[in-house]
């Protein structure tokens, strides 16, 4: 476990100052604690950085002045901790909540083997908090879909162990310093959404076992930057990088199932949407599934950014 320390702790945040500051409470109290701590300020435009510098004073900030997004802000925060000397990174959301013990019960399970890369937590909403939202992550084979496991599962109800995963959650996740050289940082061309489940598919072929280990846990407000329920931005990414993932690291012969799959996914959440009147999230999955199909077909589909996908403010 020597190796893995010291860990540093990194949190990227994009506005959502009351959430930050309610997991950096959670971060200081942990125990054991992490060595450093690194919050990554994704461009904030509220007072996140000036609220954290008075009521946070040991935590380091770099201020990036823009939002790089997802990965473009993990990466940021990932090399200045490995430049730092960090043996281990436990990478978190700004709206995310640890338990005391969770640091030192992923710090374990990581050392335990030294095949293990990296070590995720169980993840539950915070509201309703005895709703699971992550129980490691599973790719199906043969459809190249991606799922959290017992998600939206109530704990009582969710027989659990820990054990070997095909992707870990960029939302909490402790990575060991050998699993970032060895593997790299984030792949930024995915923009938002299964940058975690591409590191982990490089990290598996690098010959790395990612773990999950129930015993850790946290509580994440789930979408809190992002809005929340299915906005327009998750319905087109979730799929536009769900394409992405196919193209690097499906199977041969897996394209044709996988774009059944994703568009009877999409026909569901179509539904609902049009049921709804919701037409942002109707023209949202049309236009994802015609830039999932793209990727899937061999062809690049136009640059795209989160901001075009931002709901209008309500007039006043």
């Amino acid at each position: 476990m020597t190796a893995l320390r010291p860990t540093w702790a990194v949190i990227l945040a994009l506005n959502e100052a009351r959430h930050t500051l309610e997991c950096l409470v959670s971060i200081r109290a942990l125990d054991p604690p992490a060595d450093h701590v690194l919050l990554v300020d994704n461009g904030s435009t509220d007072d996140t950085a000036a609220r954290v510098r008075a009521e946070f004073p040991e935590v380091e900030i770099l201020s990036l002045g823009e939002n790089r997004y997802f990965a473009g802000g993990v990466n940021a925060g990932l090399t200045h901790a490995l430049a730092g000397g960090a043996g281990s990174v436990l990478l978190l959301n700004n709206d995310l909540v640890l338990e005391r013990d969770a640091l030192g019960r992923l710090l374990e399970a990581l050392g335990a083997d030294p095949a293990r890369g990296a070590a995720s937590p169980k993840l539950y909403y915070f509201d309703p908090p005895d709703r699971i939202w992550f129980a490691g992550g599973i790719v199906t084979r043969g459809t190249g879909l991606i799922r959290h496991r017992g998600v939206n599962r109530k704990d009582d109800a969710f027989r659990d162990g820990p054990r070997p995963v095909d992707y870990v959650s960029g939302a909490a996740v402790l990575l060991s310093r050998r699993a970032l050289e060895t593997t790299g940082l984030l792949d930024p061309d995915y923009v938002i959404y299964v940058e975690d489940v591409d590191w982990s598919a490089r990290a598996r072929a690098a010959g790395f076992t990612l773990w999950y280990e129930p015993a850790a846990r946290g509580w994440h407000h789930v979408s809190a930057t992002s809005g929340g329920g299915l906005t327009p931005l998750k319905a087109y990414f979730r799929l536009r990088s769900g394409g992405l993932y196919l193209t690097r690291h499906g199977r041969g012969g897996e394209r044709p199932l996988a774009w059944l799959a994703y568009s009877a996914w999409t026909a569901v959440l179509l539904v609902r949407a049009i049921v709804r009147g919701d037409a942002g999230v109707a023209g949202a999955l049309l236009l994802g599934m015609l830039d999932f199909t793209r990727y899937l077909v061999g062809r690049t589909p136009p640059a795209r950014t989160p901001e075009s996908f931002a709901r209008p403010a309500p007039r006043r």
